[in-house]
C-alpha cells in the first residue's frame, strides 16, 4: 500500500487546478503569491492544496528562479573526528538563510568526487563546501570545473583557487597554551608534537616556540619530542622519556588531546601530582578531555565556528557577493581545567 507521503508526492499542479476549478497558471500565481488573483479564488486554491497534500517541486521552481535553496558539503571523510562538528556549523549558517544542506562523501577518491559533483550539479545546487574531516592540508581544485557554482574550502585549502579557505588558527592556539603555562609559573615546558607530515605540528611548534622565546624562557631542545602518531601510546612513551630526563619538565604540552592523555598516564605512573609537580595541556578539546583524571586543560579547535564561517561565506557568494582567494584562520579557545590549575592550587 502506498504511504501518505508517496501519495502526496504524486499530486501535481494539474491535479490542484482540476479540483479547484482553475487553470494551472492561476495555481502558479497563488504559489508565487502574485497579487493578480482574487481572494475567493486564492483561498479555494490554498484549501485544495492543503486537502490534496500538494508540495511544489522545489527543484523545478529553483530552475525557474535560478536557485534551489540547497547547498552541498563534499567531504573526504564522513567519519573523521571533526566532521560532525564542522557540519553542524554549516547547518547553523544554512538554517539562518532557510537553506537545505546535502551531503556527499568522496572517501578521498577523485573519481568518486567527480561522480558526486556531476550528481550535485544535476540537482542544481546553489553552492558547495569542500571539506576535510580530519586534517588541514593543501589539495587541488574540485575534481570537476565549477565555473558557475560558488564554493569554499573547509579545513583544507588550495593554493591557487580564487575562493576562501576556512582553517583553524593552530599557531594562535599554541600561543594560548604557552602563555597559560607561563602565567601559572612554568618554565621547563616539555612539548610532545605530532607527526611531522601534518601542517598543524609545524604551526603549533611555531606558536609555542615564539611565545616562550618572547618571555625569556625559550623552549629547550632536550624537552621536545616528535611522535610518529597522535596516539595516547606515543604520548605515554615520549612523556616517559621527558620525565626520565636529568632536568624533567614542570609542564607538558601535548599537541593533541590523545598525546596529552598518554602524558597524564605516565605522570600518574610515577606517583607525581598533577598539576602541582607537572601541569599538562592538550590540543583539540575532544570529548575525552573533560573526563581525564584530572580533567584536561586544552586548546579547543573552533570547529562549529569554522563551519558557520564557511556556510556564511558560501551563502554570501550565492547571493551575489564577491569571492577571492584568502585563508581565513578562526581563533582557537583555551579551556582551563584541573590539569593546570587544580583545586586549591595557586600558581607558582
Amino acid at each position: 500500500m502506498a504511504s501518505a507521503n508517496s501519495t502526496a508526492q504524486r499530486v501535481t499542479i494539474r491535479d490542484v487546478a482540476s479540483v479547484a476549478g482553475v487553470s494551472t497558471a492561476t495555481v502558479s500565481k497563488v504559489l508565487n503569491d502574485r497579487p493578480d488573483v482574487g481572494p475567493e479564488v486564492r483561498q479555494r486554491v490554498l484549501d485544495t492544496i492543503a486537502r490534496l497534500g500538494y508540495r511544489p517541486n522545489a527543484v523545478a521552481r529553483g530552475l525557474r528562479a535560478r536557485h534551489t535553496d540547497t547547498i552541498a558539503i563534499l567531504t573526504d571523510d564522513l567519519e573523521g573526528i571533526f566532521t560532525n562538528a564542522l557540519m553542524r556549523g554549516v547547518e547553523d549558517a544554512a538554517s539562518a538563510y532557510d537553506v537545505s544542506v546535502l551531503l556527499a562523501n568522496s572517501y578521498g577518491d577523485p573519481d568518486r568526487e567527480r561522480k558526486h559533483l556531476r550528481r550535485l550539479l544535476d540537482r542544481q545546487m546553489d553552492g558547495l563546501i569542500i571539506m576535510s574531516g580530519n586534517r588541514v592540508r593543501p589539495r587541488s581544485g574540485p575534481a570537476l570545473p565549477l565555473p558557475a557554482t560558488p564554493y569554499v574550502f573547509l579545513y583544507e585549502y588550495a593554493a591557487t583557487e580564487p575562493v576562501p579557505s576556512i582553517l583553524p588558527d593552530d599557531r594562535g592556539g599554541a600561543v594560548l597554551a604557552a602563555q597559560h603555562l607561563l602565567d601559572i609559573g612554568r618554565r621547563r615546558i616539555g612539548f610532545i608534537n605530532g607527526p611531522a607530515s601534518w601542517e598543524a605540528t609545524a604551526d603549533r611548534l611555531d606558536g609555542l616556540t615564539a611565545t616562550l622565546a618572547a618571555a625569556g624562557a625559550p623552549l629547550r631542545p632536550a624537552l621536545i619530542r616528535h611522535a610518529a602518531s597522535w596516539s595516547p601510546q606515543d604520548g605515554y612513551a615520549l612523556a616517559t622519556e621527558l620525565l626520565d630526563a636529568p632536568e624533567p619538565p614542570d609542564a607538558i604540552f601535548g599537541a593533541s588531546d590523545d598525546l596529552a592523555t598518554g602524558a597524564l598516564a605516565a605522570i600518574h605512573e610515577r606517583g607525581l601530582r598533577i598539576p602541582e609537580d607537572v601541569a599538562v595541556v592538550g590540543f583539540d578539546d575532544r570529548s575525552l578531555a573533560v573526563h581525564q583524571r584530572p580533567p584536561l586543560t586544552t586548546v579547543a579547535l573552533p570547529l562549529l565556528e569554522m563551519g558557520r564561517v564557511a556556510g556564511q561565506r558560501l551563502l554570501e557568494a550565492v547571493n551575489g557577493g564577491q569571492q577571492r582567494h584568502e585563508l581565513i584562520r578562526v581563533p582557537c579557545e583555551l579551556r582551563v581545567r584541573a590539569s593546570t590549575v587544580g583545586a586549591g592550587h595557586t600558581p607558582r
